[in-house]
């Protein structure tokens, strides 16, 4: 089931045109080298166009090119999608692609019904209701939206869905949910589509009709953020202001509630505290209670195998990243069963799918080095991984990692590192000796990270704390230090606080005025104040070319020099 979910998440956002999780599963250390398919690279570079008549040309002309790949369709979504975004005024043209894109979606089904026993109608209306969320999210046509919905809801018949449900899985030789399975599934699926419709319907005003639809969605899935907001906004209107929060404060934890729903939650916050002060503290408070890490997880105790090696975990990730929330909640539960002795941990943050604040130029250029293509990808003393999923997937995929995690811990360690860092007045020091190398290769080096422990920052996954940020890197253009092999030395880097807080800044502002591939957005928060209160510093030794890492270090500035942790990396 848990596949399936993951799957279908992945598949939606290709459709938005989000690059998360494109890897396919693997532990190399470098990624094979394969030519792009044409029909891929005419998609990637229609997307890049920034003309909206030149791209819309170009993905028609994909469609010519590749009618029969899956990209064709996908081009077909984005055609109607640029329409909506950045033709608006194009009323004619938006409906007329609406139309094309429903008829096809008819064709298809057609199509299925003749080498099956039974006629489906899931193409027409997975269409249908993603023809509806576009023009709802544009705030177009909300008629033809409510049109659309309709037929998305109308489409879905419990007896076919599970037929059709169940022949894919045999299909694919995989086991067939149980009957409550699948009503599940469907209940859920259906929810999904009569949120749509229910939506349209408080647009256009209709707000009896409106707030059934919603209520009857929100008992089956509470978790729809924009649901929750809906029907906060319709409570806050209504003057019930206990129930408005009770909907609006789970919607604005979320990270996606419409800025609508965001100002209610706001005005009633005020309205009840005089003022917004404390509001964030309220959020952090109800953030924990509502969502409790789904991995239960006891203190990691050594066993006699234990070596000398600190496992090092590099985690690429983004906070507007639907599935980058289970990993990153995975490495959560990691760091609370072993202590830095025993794991050190890393998040490189990067632009993928959506724009992330936290990210810079140095993590970037280490994803582009490690080969990453989609996120979340992760890896463990440089044996990589990717795969993510939704905050309750998080169970599987730390039981994805946990097992090369603690064969590290019973692993020699093949060099050693002691460091000394300390943090004065606005620079931190580090000096990092390394010695007893027992590598021969030639691409070693020696990385020095500066990191954030914690930072606040709400994104569109949902995730509100985000641990071990990378925030700068040792050596000429942030690239490390080259150690020969078999060798040792003492490498020295300085990291001023003010000048890597003021670079960052430039570098959001830069990427906000040229925009996310193309498109023009805004930074909901400019992470770009380094909190001198909550860093550390962690070092370690990898070859460059394999990826492997052959010791780690952890220093942590806010504990003070002689109550640290005796590990060998501060000793």
């Amino acid at each position: 089931m848990a596949a399936r979910v993951l799957t279908a998440l992945c598949v939606w956002l290709a459709l938005a045109g989000a690059n998360a999780q494109t890897t396919p599963p693997g532990d190399e250390a470098k990624p094979a080298v394969r030519e792009t398919p044409p029909d891929q690279k005419a998609y990637n570079e229609a997307t890049k166009i920034g003309d909206t008549e030149k791209k819309i040309a170009a993905l028609q002309k994909l469609k010519r090119d590749f009618p029969d790949s899956m990209y064709a369709s996908i081009a077909e979504a984005q055609i109607f999608s640029t329409l909506i975004n950045k033709a608006p005024e194009q009323k004619d043209r938006i409906r007329k692609a609406a139309r094309a894109m429903f008829a096809a979606s008819i064709a298809k089904d057609k199509a299925a019904s003749k080498e099956n026993t039974f006629t489906t109608t899931a193409n027409r209306g997975s269409t249908a209701t993603r023809i509806a969320d576009q023009l709802l999210t544009g705030n177009l046509l909300l008629k033809d939206a409510g049109s659309y919905a309709r037929k998305g809801v109308e489409a879905l018949r419990e007896n076919i869905w599970m037929a059709e449900r169940r022949e894919s899985y045999a299909r694919r030789k995989q086991k067939i949910p149980t009957q409550e399975e699948l009503a599940k599934s469907f209940a859920e699926a259906r929810a999904a589509r009569i949120a749509t419709l229910g939506r349209v319907e408080m647009k256009l005003g209709r707000t009896a009709e409106a707030r059934k639809l919603l209520e009857e969605s929100y008992a089956v899935t509470p978790s729809d953020a924009k649901v929750a907001a809906a029907l906060g906004e319709m409570a806050a209107k209504a003057g019930d202001d206990v129930k408005a929060m009770d909907y609006l404060i789970p919607a604005r934890l979320s990270g996606h509630a419409p800025e609508a729903a965001n100002q209610a939650f706001e005005t009633l916050y005020k309205k009840g505290h005089g003022s917004l002060d404390g509001m964030e503290t309220m959020l952090d408070t109800e953030y924990h209670k509502r969502f409790p890490n789904p991995i239960h997880v006891g203190a990691y105790k050594a066993t006699d195998k234990r070596s000398d090696r600190i496992v090092l975990a590099e985690v690429f990730t983004g906070s507007g990243c639907p599935p980058c929330a289970g990993a990153d909640v995975a490495f959560d539960a990691a760091m609370e069963r072993y202590a830095r002795k025993d794991l050190a941990v890393v998040m490189y943050h990067v632009h993928i799918p959506r724009p992330d604040p936290m990210t810079t130029t140095e993590t970037m250029a280490r994803s582009k080095n490690y080969g990453v293509t989609g996120v979340p990808t992760f890896a463990i003393d440089g044996k990589r991984t990717t795969g993510g999923g939704s905050r309750d997937m998080a169970p599987e995929v730390f039981e994805r990692f946990q097992k090369d995690l603690e064969t590290g811990l019973e692993t020699a360690a093949e060099a050693k590192v002691k460091i000394d860092a300390g943090l004065n007045g606005g620079t931190v020091k580090v000096s990092a000796a390394v010695d007893n190398v027992k590598s021969d290769s030639k691409d070693l080096k020696v990385q020095i990270l500066l990191v954030e422990k914690e930072i606040r920052h709400l994104g569109e996954n949902g995730v509100r704390f985000h641990p071990m940020v990378v925030r700068a890197f040792g050596g000429e253009k942030g690239e490390g230090y080259k150690i020969e092999a078999h060798g040792e030395g003492t490498f020295d880097a300085s990291f001023n606080l003010e000048a890597i807080g003021r670079d960052i800044g430039k570098q959001l502002d830069e990427y906000e005025a040229k925009g996310h591939r193309s498109e023009p957005f805004k930074f909901s928060a400019k992470k770009d104040q380094i909190d001198r209160h909550g860093l550390a510093v962690v070092v370690f030794v990898q070859d460059d070319k394999t990826k492997h890492v052959l010791q780690a270090g952890y220093v942590d500035l806010g504990t003070p020099a002689g109550t640290r942790p005796p590990t060998e990396a501060n000793q």
